[in-house]
Order: structure tokens, then sequence, then C-alpha cells
């Protein structure tokens, strides 16, 4: 009873919540790389689901390579796990230009000049928000595939100047490079969203998936001259904080 209204408290279907709790299993090394894991009698008895949706769950824990069945053997944690490279959110400006140097840029969409910035921009903001921009939309790749959707409005005169430039890469090693001691305000936020559809399909995740929303905007003076939303699959991403750094 207790693991039925811990299901439902998920809009998932049942066998993605089971085999997120199998994962994790793995992960925490619970069940450990070369080890047999329950027979399918005790996970139905121990999770309270139907042997279907143990299988279905499975299914996709050897799909993503992290387990392999062999009949009449049982199911076993494969003993090399695959790795999911990461890369670090930034903290500041210095590693928000860092990691953007490590990113290529596919462009999915690209307005007129004449966008002005959203009315809520999702963040407090008091400096001067007017001006025409740019608005950008694509999607940053690794070697390891698509790993960052973004929308970004640039003033338009900054975009003319260096257009070429923008068009291949990220916005902010351009600002820092022509700008950066004339930069006189970066802030960014960081939430917790779902993925709507555009991003889920340009991350290549499913619709809903947990994404780490960052959201910033540098300034020239006491204007907004840049305004990013960016979103990051979770399984992508890592945070490292020290906490004895001076305040």
């Amino acid at each position: 009873m207790a693991a039925a209204k811990l299901y439902a408290r998920s809009p998932q279907p049942l066998y993605l919540q089971i085999a997120a709790v199998f994962r994790s299993n793995i992960h925490s090394r619970h069940w450990q790389p070369g080890q047999q894991v329950p027979p399918l009698e005790t996970l139905v008895e121990q999770y309270g689901v139907a042997r279907s949706t143990v299988r279905q769950a499975f299914g996709l824990l050897e799909n993503e390579g992290l387990i392999r069945r062999a009949r009449g053997s049982g199911t076993f944690v494969n003993e090399a796990l695959p790795h999911t490279p990461t890369l670090l959110i930034p903290k500041n400006w210095e590693e928000t230009v860092a990691l953007s140097n490590q990113l290529g840029t596919v462009s999915l969409m690209e307005s007129s000049a004449d966008t002005a910035l959203p009315d809520n921009l999702g963040m407090p903001c008091d400096q001067a928000r007017d001006g025409r921009f740019q608005y950008l939309r694509r999607v940053h790749v690794t070697d390891a595939g698509p790993f960052c959707y973004s929308e970004v409005y640039l003033d338009t005169g900054l975009f003319r100047r260096h257009r070429t430039r923008i068009r291949s890469s990220t916005v902010a090693p351009v600002l820092d490079q022509f700008y950066g001691s004339r930069i006189t305000q970066a802030r960014q936020v960081l939430n917790v969203i779902e993925a709507g559809r555009e991003s889920a399909e340009a991350l290549q995740i499913p619709v809903s998936a947990p994404v780490a929303e960052l959201r910033r905007y540098a300034c020239i003076g006491n204007r907004v001259v840049y305004f990013a939303r960016l979103e990051f699959p979770f399984q992508k991403i890592r945070m490292e904080f020290d906490l004895l750094a001076p305040r």
C-alpha cells in the first residue's frame, strides 16, 4: 500500500519509476558492478509491482548499458558501467566564459534585429532594458552530443559588429574578449524546471525531463546588453563549491 501511494505521486509510467529506482541502486553501488541483482520474484514483492513492470524496467537499463540479462542465469550489473561526461555549471563570469569555450553551436532559429527583451526576465534586474536585440535560439554540443539549449538576446549593435563570430560561437566569450573591461554587472540564477517540447527535441531527452535552467544577463554601463535562458540535462552537469571560500 505504501509503495502504491509513492508511485501515485508521479505522473510517469510505473515502469519508468521502477527503472529510476533500479538505476539509483546501480549508481549508488547498492547493486555492485558484476553483481547479480535480486531475482524477479523478490523485486516484485519488494517493490509491489507486476512482473511485466520489472521486465520493462530491465529493458530500459539493458539498453542503457547498465545491466545484462543471461537466459537461465539471471540479471547482472555490468562490470564496466557507461560513463556520461559532465561539465561544470559556472558560478561566475570567468567560469561562464570557460564553459562556453568548450561548446560547439548549432543554430535553430535567428530573428530579425527588432526584438525587445521579455517583459519578465525571471530574475531580479534593476538595469535599463530598452533598446533592440537580436534573438537567437541554439543548441550547444560537445563530443558527447547535445549539452545545452539556449535562447539568447544580444544587443543589436553588438551582434552586427561581431555577426560572423557569434553565428558560430557562444556569446559570452565574444563579450568577454571585446567588452570584458566594460561589463559592469553580470548576474545569474539557477532553477529546476521540466523540459518543454523544443528544448527536449534539441537535447534529445523526454518532454518534462528535469533540467537545470540558467537565466543570466550582462550590462555595459547601466544597460542590459545580453540576456540568456539556458537548459542543461541533469545527467550532463555537475556543480562544485568551495564552502570555505572568502565571503
